[in-house]
């Protein structure tokens, strides 16, 4: 049999390949297969090393289950499988499993190659950027071990973004990875891969998690690279099926250096302020939406989508996705089921742009009146009418909840929540009514940037553009009052204040910020009168803690940008919001 490292030490390039199989979440016989059919492509390209993703055996999102005895004992049985099948292969392989080490179970790697397991390397202990870290334990050290394959290191997705990595010129660099995608994460990601490999003198192959993880609470778009000289040499599309890439490095010509950057990327709070980076990110949240759509139906065998539709700006941004889902899978448009359900305070402006929007699009629209049900309601349990309080209110979204839900029943369609992060945070939300939902697409998804990817999908949907805009126009209201002659009465920016400044507010309270750098950061840096920047950051800090309640029993919902969800902020719901308000309290408006 040649030697595992037939090119290395000579000027002959070395290849290096790495995939992203589609998996079966927690079956490693089944991800077996897959794995196989990797390595054995990658034999056939004459490959010298593959990099698959992190715990490709099992799923990185196999969460508890990745301790359990069975599946510890299936993953190994599977890795016994790979290596008998690859007997004849050359080709040295990173296979990720779940791996019993000192009593812990640990995310590791095993480089196999023909039949042999070189070595079992367990994944370090460092945060992930992105929020999602498998459920096994990690390794507690500073350096990356040698493998006892000559001039080959590993390394794991989160490590990627770490400063302090070890200088190894000439080496390979296998790293898989669970990172998760994030609207920013393709640019940042290939921006530290051609970083890493420059400061390092190594060249990089780098495998992504894709099809098959779970979504309920992120996203994974499979994106595989090869890395070196500070260059990208390969990279898969982000949500590509069974990504596959490869590349030659000479190693003998690697040599460490710290690359230039001729620009530092422009801050921006959810999105970036680079226009060209910012355009990407916001065509990303549609396709990061889509994906996550496509797993779930796929999960529940579903026959399509069904979502309220109001003629607001979420239930707009949760119809495209679902539009770009249903292409993405082939699906006609019409087993997206768009239902218009007017109420009390639903203005004719609303109600025709959501019939427009549904037929220019393509969907199936379908018009169901909430007055009779909700008239009902209160003959029931003895509510006046005339009484407009809580009670007329949250009757009318608990009863389209229902509808929705119960259509979903019917006709085997997924509930797709429109409910934003903005609302999320307030609770601006009918608990038992929009604040649930089967799937909740635009959770992580602050209003502001709600605004901005529907503008910028009405290039993407010329036939809806016109419609889009006037959605966009539209003052952003839950139409749950009587209209004022046929006008919106209830504009929610003129009662709790602009979402804007609400959105500046939970970014900054994320980054650890208190109530008087926020007060100071918006005079700052947001066009608002003091007054007013003080009045809603008091009505925020209010209501952002007293309502986690609704938080903690919200429905499944993908982190795209950034998450409230028990998954990502873990907050009691009886959490006393006292220092937040103390400090916020003292604060002067004098001398302003």
């Amino acid at each position: 049999m040649p030697s595992p490292l037939r090119a290395v030490g000579l000027s002959a390039p070395v290849r290096l390949a790495a995939a992203a199989p589609a998996l079966t979440l927690c079956d490693p016989m089944q991800n077996a297969e897959a794995i196989i059919r990797a390595i054995l492509h990658a034999e056939e390209l004459k490959a010298d090393y593959l990099v698959l993703p992190e715990l490709c055996l099992t799923g990185a999102t196999a969460g508890a289950m990745l301790r359990h005895p069975l599946i510890l004992q299936e993953s190994l049985a599977a890795l016994r499988k790979i290596c008998d099948a690859t007997v004849r292969c050359n080709v040295i392989a990173s296979i990720g499993l779940p791996y019993l080490i000192g009593g812990q179970v640990m995310s590791c790697t095993a480089l196999v190659r023909g039949a042999r397991v070189y070595a079992i390397v367990p994944a370090a202990s460092c945060d992930s950027p992105y929020g999602f870290l498998p459920e096994t334990e990690r390794c507690l050290r500073e350096r990356q071990p040698l493998t006892p394959v000559p001039r080959l290191a590993v390394a794991f997705g989160n490590e990627l973004f770490e400063s302090n990595a070890d200088v190894r010129e000439g080496y390979i660099q296998l790293m898989p990875s669970s990172l998760n995608a994030t609207a920013a994460s393709f640019h940042e990601v290939k921006d530290a891969l051609c970083a890493r490999s420059a400061r390092t003198g190594t060249a990089i192959a780098y495998a992504a998690p894709g099809l098959g993880e779970s979504c309920t609470s992120f996203v994974f778009d499979g994106v595989c690279a090869i890395a070196a000289h500070g260059e990208l040499l390969a990279c898969s599309t982000p949500l590509e099926e069974d990504p596959f890439v490869f590349a030659d490095v000479s190693l003998d010509r690697l040599t460490a250096f710290e690359p230039y950057i001729a620009d530092v990327p422009k801050a921006g709070r959810y999105i970036s302020g680079d226009s060209a980076l910012a355009e990407e990110e916001l065509t990303r949240v549609l396709d990061l939406q889509a994906a996550a759509l496509c797993r779930r139906l796929t999960q529940i065998h579903g026959r399509g989508f069904v979502v309220g539709v109001s003629g607001g700006l979420d239930s707009a941004l949760a119809l495209l996705a679902c539009v770009v889902a249903a292409d993405r899978m082939e699906m006609p448009r019409t087993a997206i089921v768009g239902v218009s359900m007017p109420g009390f305070g639903t203005s004719h402006r609303t109600k025709n742009n959501a019939e427009l929007l549904l037929r220019a699009l393509g969907c199936t629209y379908r018009e169901i009146s909430v007055v009779p049900a909700c008239r009902q309601h209160f003959a029931d349990i003895g509510h006046d009418e005339a009484d407009h309080g809580t009670v007329f209110e949250n009757a009318q979204a608990r009863e389209r909840t229902q509808i929705l839900l119960s259509i979903a029943n019917a006709e085997g369609l997924l509930d797709v929540g429109t409910g934003d992060l903005s609302e999320a945070a307030l609770g601006w939300t009918t608990f038992g009514g929009d604040h649930l939902a089967q799937y909740g697409i635009n959770a992580s998804i602050p209003k502001t940037v709600i605004r901005r990817v529907v503008h910028a999908a009405k290039a993407r949907f010329p036939s809806a553009a016109d419609v889009l805009q006037d959605i966009l126009d539209t003052p952003v209201s839950p139409e749950l009052l009587p209209t004022e002659n046929g006008e919106i009465a209830q504009k929610t920016e003129a009662l709790v204040g602009s979402y804007e400044l609400h959105d500046f507010f939970l970014w900054h309270l994320l980054q650890g910020k208190g109530p008087r750098l926020m007060f100071e950061l918006a005079l700052e840096q947001l066009d608002f009168p003091p007054e007013e920047v003080h009045r809603v950051l008091g009505i925020f800090l209010r209501r952002f803690f007293a309502q986690q309640f609704k938080r903690n029993c919200a429905p499944e919902a993908p982190k795209i940008l950034v998450s409230i969800a028990p998954s990502s902020l873990t907050l009691p719901s009886d959490l006393s919001p006292a220092p937040f308000l103390r400090e916020y309290a003292a604060l002067s408006l004098e001398k302003r």
